[in-house]
């Protein structure tokens, strides 16, 4: 999935759980970095202050970039973890 590309990015995340989440992808974390040996992506979700969401690649159904201004549909049923 080259999650690396979406790195200082905003994007769409539907993830497996098939909640929606759109934000600023804030730290990108190579697979040799992680301890489990997998590749993952931080986002800061749109109109939130001080978390973020981490998403590994296997829990990443689609990702898309935006663009800054566009807004974003997002589900209804949206839950932070």
């Amino acid at each position: 999935m080259e999650l690396h590309k979406y790195e200082f990015k905003r994007v769409r995340v539907v993830a497996t759980n098939g909640k929606v989440f759109v934000g600023f992808v804030d730290v990108y974390t190579h697979e040799l970095d992680d301890p489990d040996g997998l590749e993952s992506i931080a986002v800061k979700p749109d109109g939130t202050t001080g978390y973020v969401v981490g998403f590994y690649e296997k829990d990443i159904v689609s990702i898309e970039v935006l663009e800054t201004t566009e807004v974003a549909e997002i589900s209804p049923q949206l839950q932070l973890a």
